[in-house]
C-alpha cells in the first residue's frame, strides 16, 4: 500500500509539473507568434509596378537548395510582369523561347546553360540576363560563361568587378532574400523545438567550428542538420543532436520556428575541397539563411560578413559573433535574457519584410533591366 501511494505521488507531481510546463511552453510561444503578427500587420508592402513584357525564366534544373530560389522569383515574377513562362535548364530552352517569344530571359543559378544556348536567344532578339545566386563559390565556372550576357546580377558584392575585367558590360549586386510563403513565423510542434539550431553542411571551416563548442552544445539542447557532420572529431558526443541529410524548405523553416536560438555560419570561400574558386574572391555578403532566420521570427546569431551592415543592423536586427569562445558566451547570455532576444528577433522579422523579400529583389532587377540602353 505505501509503494503505491508513493507511485501515486510520484506521477501526480510528474502530471502537475508537465501541465506546469505545457502552460508555460504554450504562453511563451503564443507570446511570441502573437507579437510577430503585430509586427507583420503594421508593415504597409509597397506595391510593385507591372511592367508590360514577357519574360522565360530559365531555372536552375537542380534541387535544393536552389528549386525554391526557383519558385520564390517565378512567383514574384507573375505579379509584376505581363506574361512569365519557365523552362528548366535541363529542357530545351531554345524551342521554348521559339514558342514563347519573350523579351528577356532570365537565368538562375545559370551551372547547366551553355553559352551557346545563350548566344542563339540573342540571334533570336531576346535580351539575357542572368541572376548568379551562389557567388564567389564557383567563379572558375562562372567567369566563362557571364560575357555571353546582356546583364549579370550577382549575390555577390565582391563579385561585380570580377565580372567587369571578365568582359561584362552591365553587372549588379542582388543580394537573395526570404521567400514569405517557407519563412514566417508559425506554430509548430514540441518536436521541432530547442534552445539552439544550426542548419548547413559540415564543411572543413564549420567542422573544425563546432568541435571547439562540442563540449558546451552537449549540454544544450541542440538540433544540427546538413550532410557530412559524421567528419567531427566530437561526433559521438553530438550523435543524438544530429541529423545528417537536408531538409525541405517547410522542414528548415519549422524547426527554425521551434528553435529560441539559430546559429548562423558562413560557407568559407577558400575550401579547396569543394570550390572552384581560384581567383580567391573573398566573400562580402550574407547568406539566404541570414535573410529566412530573420524572415522565420527567429533570433539569429552570426558571423560577420562585411556586407552584413548594408542589409541589417547587427544589435538590432540580430547579433553577430567572431570566434567560438564569443559564441558561446552570447548563447548562453541570451538563452537566459528572453525578452531581450525575442525584441531582437522581432526587429530582424520587421526589417526583413520590410527590405528582403523576392518581390523587392524583382522589382529591383526589373527596373534595372529597363533603365539600360539595350
Amino acid at each position: 500500500m505505501r509503494t503505491r501511494r508513493k507511485y501515486a505521488n510520484i506521477m501526480a507531481s510528474a502530471r502537475a509539473a508537465g501541465s506546469h510546463n505545457g502552460y508555460t511552453l504554450g504562453f511563451q510561444n503564443g507570446r511570441r507568434l502573437g507579437r510577430c503578427e503585430t509586427v507583420i500587420r503594421a508593415i504597409t508592402k509597397e506595391s510593385h509596378i507591372r511592367h508590360g513584357m514577357s519574360v522565360l525564366c530559365i531555372t536552375s534544373g537542380l534541387g535544393v537548395p536552389f528549386a525554391p530560389i526557383d519558385k520564390a522569383v517565378l512567383e514574384a515574377l507573375q505579379m509584376q510582369v505581363a506574361r512569365v513562362g519557365a523552362v528548366s535548364a535541363l529542357d530545351d530552352i531554345v524551342k521554348t523561347a521559339r514558342d514563347f517569344k519573350p523579351d528577356l530571359a532570365l537565368v538562375l543559378l545559370g551551372m547547366r546553360v551553355e553559352p551557346e544556348t545563350v548566344n542563339r536567344l540573342k540571334a533570336m532578339g531576346i535580351r539575357t540576363a542572368i541572376w548568379y545566386s551562389d557567388d564567389p563559390y564557383y567563379t572558375d565556372m562562372t567567369r566563362n560563361t557571364a560575357r555571353h550576357y546582356d546583364i549579370v546580377f550577382t549575390n555577390e558584392l565582391s563579385c561585380i568587378e570580377f565580372y567587369r575585367q571578365h568582359g561584362c558590360r552591365y553587372v549588379f549586386h542582388l543580394p537573395l532574400a526570404a521567400h514569405f510563403k517557407g519563412f514566417h513565423p508559425k506554430p509548430v510542434r514540441v518536436s521541432y523545438m530547442s534552445d539552439i539550431c544550426f542548419m548547413g553542411s559540415a564543411y572543413w571551416h564549420r567542422v573544425e567550428f563546432f568541435d571547439q563548442i562540442a563540449d558546451y552544445l552537449a549540454t544544450k539542447n541542440v538540433r544540427i542538420f546538413g550532410i557530412w557532420w559524421k567528419r567531427l572529431k566530437s561526433y559521438s558526443r553530438l550523435k543524438s543532436s544530429i541529423q545528417t541529410k537536408w531538409l525541405t524548405p517547410e522542414e528548415t523553416a519549422n524547426y527554425y520556428n521551434g528553435a529560441k536560438i539559430v546559429i548562423n555560419l558562413h560557407r568559407s570561400p577558400h575550401d579547396e575541397t569543394f570550390n572552384k574558386n581560384s581567383a580567391r574572391i573573398p566573400a562580402w555578403t550574407t547568406n539566404p539563411r541570414t535573410f529566412e532566420i530573420c524572415a522565420s521570427g527567429t533570433f539569429q546569431l552570426t558571423d560577420a560578413r562585411e556586407d552584413l551592415t548594408g542589409l541589417y543592423v547587427p544589435g538590432r536586427d540580430l547579433i553577430v559573433y567572431s570566434s567560438p569562445e564569443e559564441l558561446v558566451s552570447k548563447i548562453e547570455y541570451y538563452l537566459h535574457n528572453e525578452e531581450e532576444r525575442n525584441q531582437i528577433a522581432l526587429s530582424g522579422l520587421d526589417h526583413t519584410v520590410r527590405n528582403h523579400d523576392y518581390h523587392q529583389r524583382i522589382a529591383t532587377l526589373l527596373r534595372t533591366i529597363n533603365e539600360l540602353p539595350i
